[in-house]
């Protein structure tokens, strides 16, 4: 076994003379034929390397030994791959070559004496060492990293370096403003130099460097807009459209497009103007920047007036950009119509892997799973590749659609199989490795397709994995003194959370995940469940830890579990990892600071004013509002309806949803009982019990507005799911509280913004959950009463009342089905009556 163990000490060191290292975070596990092993061997140094101690002979020992060097070369590349990703690159070489010298002397010390042992000859002396051969490889650092006439302008060698030297960050601004206060800016130098360093290479402008930009680009041609090339538009063009549209900026850079355009324009007027034809990537530009507005009317402007005026009809490019738009807009109609005309224009426009990408989307977001798989096939006998995006994007397509049952059409655990499929095909390929920056999407549509099958071990591996992978890479490459709260937003993702949630929600104890089912699939669940360490036992000393409130088990089987874990959770992330306490009065607010605002109003308007405006404060700061917004706080809301544990669905309801009318009455009566103390105490009356009465006990009033930090508006969709509750818990009290509550919703200026159809859809949902709810009490006159009251402006369908007509034929009840069914009928009837 000797001579193995020597044959692979030499194929780490030939190994490492080429390093090429990139960090990305693992989300699949290794493929299934490869076992995954612990590192054992940790924290190796340089004196742990010597062989005084150790016997040759010895097979283990010797193991041992090549393991530590294995251990002992990994530590260099992260040294190598730390020191590269630093901007003062040649400082941070320097302080690596000089620690690292007196370590690689002794691990090549080490690799000569086992080959020596190995071969019978002596060690060879003068060989490299594995430092030398290691920093060998690096790329030697650009002598030139701008043109003579640029560095002799800007006159700083640091101020460049500092700038351009790590190519990940360039700073172009910078560059640019200190070009703009020299003398000279860009007179004087040559197109060809211009062209090939700073059009080509100039990114990530802000607003005002881009105009500065423009400024110089006059000057180097005298002010001349005859020679004012298009690579020269390009330039500012491409920084333009790049940029994020903000109110400051907005119309700035809308205005600032149509104005270059104009010049172009004007340019062309001039007999002897030797100007080039516009460019179709300006076109881009130009689209780009108006997708990122959702503006209709600038998208129509530039394709009029680059059609009209230049000749240039979109390409392949600019309508994949129109769909996208169109896409983003809600505007399916109009997005299928496009991608309809690319197929059949020219072969120059038919649609590639990214326009298909983006149709597949529209697909996911209808839940049609059936026209991504037919799309999806079109791709293949087209001879496109699919790519990671498209393989994510159908994986997605199969969990959202088996996710609802009307999609699904009953094939909901077909449409999962086929979902965990294309994960497969990532895993077996190395499409992954090829395009790890896209793990995210594949994260996400593993935790779909895990949440719509309520398999609760999968999903928290992977939301654990996720999360404490990026917590520390957050705080490794933080500068400076870390700030942990920022850490935590930045970290805590709200698309995953809410997956992890659904998969709460949809956990059934008496129901195996589907990857059980089948060799490949128990293969990838084990691996990805036995890679995780809730209990962080295994986690390397990188004092960095990430203790997040989920139980130190690898599989969950129990209700009461899926209860305390998601409560804790859901506490975590709106607490930034734990750095604010809910539950706490936040700081400087008390009764002598509440009674100030009071005395300090004019009227009730204006006191609740100053509360809301308060607790918009408290919000922003204390409490992570990533996460909670509507559509987790209904996910959340229905775990405990799932699992049938009706006092946890009330204490969240409470806790974490409040309902209009109730905060208006609060305020109300809290301003009247402050005001009547302080004229009873002006007016010297005795008797002060009533207003104390109605201003309430001292510290409820701060608990009830310092809780409203954490608390989200009830709308129609909290409504629905209260009358659900109603229904699974068969709670008649519940039922006529939310049917009273909604009733007071319906008054209030949040409904009532509503357009006529929105409210419409709202009341017929809501009352189909009601019908059905009496249905289910045997209340069936006043299920019926409900539908008869409501005809005038709701639609009833057969199948928002067909339990009702059920209930009601096994009564033969005849007279109330005739009139439910006349009711539902209705409409059918009349177009019946036309048609004669």
């Amino acid at each position: 076994m000797l001579w193995y163990k020597l044959a692979v000490c030499k194929r780490e060191l030939r190994r490492f003379q080429n390093i090429t290292v990139f960090r990305r975070m693992a989300i699949l596990p290794a493929k299934a034929s490869s076992r995954s092993k612990r590192r054992r061997i940790k924290d190796v140094t340089s004196g742990d390397l010597t062989l005084k101690d150790v016997d040759l002979q010895d097979e283990k020992a010797l193991e041992f030994k090549v393991k530590q060097l294995q251990e002992f070369t990994r530590n260099l590349k992260e040294q190598i791959k730390l020191a590269d990703s630093k901007a003062k690159k040649l400082d941070l070489e320097k302080q690596l070559k000089t620690s690292a010298d007196e370590d690689s002397i002794l691990a090549d010390e080490l690799f000569i004496k086992l080959n020596s042992q190995s071969s019978g000859d002596s060690p060879q002396i003068g060989r490299p060492n594995l430092s030398s051969v290691i920093l060998s490889t690096q790329s030697p650092l650009p002598r030139k990293l701008a043109p003579a006439e640029i560095e002799k302008r800007i006159n700083d060698v640091s101020f460049l370096q500092a700038c351009l030297i790590d190519k990940s960050r360039q700073n172009w601004n910078a560059i640019i403003s200190k070009l703009y206060d020299t003398k000279e800016r860009l007179q004087g130098i040559k197109m060809s130099v211009l062209k090939g360093w700073l059009m080509q290479n100039v990114k990530g402008l802000s607003y005002e460097n881009v105009e500065k930009l423009d400024e110089m680009f006059l000057d180097a041609v005298s002010g001349d807009i005859r020679k004012f090339n298009v690579s020269m538009y390009e330039c500012l063009f491409q920084n333009l459209g790049n940029l994020s549209p903000s109110p400051a900026v907005e119309d700035k850079v809308t205005g600032k497009m149509k104005y270059l355009l104009e010049r172009y324009d004007k340019s062309r007027d001039y007999e002897d103007s030797n100007i080039t034809k516009m460019s179709q990537f300006i076109l881009n530009s130009c689209l780009k920047y108006s997708s990122k507005m959702s503006s209709h009317d600038n998208m129509e402007y530039f394709l009029n007036k680059f059609n009209c005026d230049y000749g240039i009809k979109p390409n392949r490019k600019n309508f994949t950009t129109v769909l996208q738009f169109y896409t983003k807009m809600g505007s399916t109609k109009q997005a299928w119509d496009v991608f309809d005309t690319m197929k059949f224009l020219s072969r120059s426009h038919a649609p590639d892997v990214t326009t298909y990408n983006s149709v597949l989307h529209l697909c996911n977001k209808e839940k049609n799973y059936a026209k991504a798989l037919d799309l999806y096939e079109e791709m293949l006998d087209n001879k496109l590749v699919p790519n990671l995006q498209t393989i994510n994007i159908m994986a997605r397509t199969m969990a959202t659609a088996s996710a609802d049952n009307i999609s699904s059409e009953g094939k909901a655990d077909s449409l999962r199989l086929l979902g965990w499929k294309y994960i497969h095909t990532l895993e077996a390929s190395s499409i992954l490795n090829r395009y790890g920056t896209n793990y995210y999407f594949t994260l996400e549509a593993m935790m779909g397709l895990a949440a719509s099958d309520g398999d609760v071990g999968l999903a928290r591996a992977l939301y654990f994995k996720y999360t404490t992978q990026k917590y520390k890479e957050l705080v490794k490459h933080w500068e400076g003194q870390p700030d942990y709260q920022k850490i935590w937003h930045a970290t805590l993702d709200p698309r995953l959370f809410n997956h992890l949630l659904l998969a709460y929600a949809n956990f059934r104890s008496d129901k195996l995940p589907i990857l059980l089912g089948y060799e490949k699939g128990i293969k990838l669940r084990r691996n990805i469940l036995n890679s995780v360490d809730y209990a962080g036992r295994y986690e390397s000393d990188d004092d960095i830890r990430v203790k997040l409130p989920m139980l130190p088990i690898i599989d969950m089987n129990q209700a009461w579990q899926i209860m305390s874990e998601s409560r804790a959770l859901w506490q975590f992330n709106l607490e930034f990892g734990g750095y604010f306490n809910l539950r706490n009065i936040p700081e400087g607010f008390n009764e002598e600071i509440l009674e100030e605002m009071a005395a300090g109003s004019k009227n009730m308007e204006e006191f609740k004013f100053n509360i809301l405006q308060l607790i918009s404060q408290w919000k922003l700061k204390l409490v992570n509002h990533r996460i909670l917004n509507h559509k987790t706080v209904t996910t959340f809301l229905t775990i405990p309806v799932r699992n049938g544990d009706e006092q946890e669905f009330l204490l969240r309801l409470k806790e974490f949803t409040f309902q209009q009318h109730e905060l208006e009455d609060y305020i109300e009566r809290v301003f009247s009982g402050i005001r009547s103390i302080e004229e009873r105490s002006v007016s010297n009356s005795g008797d002060e019990s009533n207003a104390l009465r109605e201003k309430g006990k001292p510290g409820d009033n701060l608990l009830y507005f310092s809780s409203m930090k954490h608390k989200i508006l009830a709308d129609s969709s909290t409504y629905e799911l209260m009358m659900k509750a109603a229904s699974a818990f068969q709670d008649i009290k519940l039922s006529s509280d939310t049917w009273k509550s909604r009733g007071e919703f319906r008054k209030t200026a949040t409904f009532q913004q509503l357009d006529t159809a929105q409210r419409v859809e709202s009341d017929s949902r809501f009352a189909t959950l009601m019908v059905q709810f009496l249905t289910g009490q045997g209340l069936l006159t006043d299920a019926l009463a409900i539908v008869m009251s409501s005809q005038r402006y709701i639609k009833w369908h057969y199948p928002m009342i067909k339990e009702l007509h059920r209930s009601l034929l096994e009564i033969e009840d005849s007279k109330s089905v005739s009139i439910l069914l006349e009711i539902v009928n209705k409409d059918s009837s009349k177009n019946l009556e036309h048609c004669d």
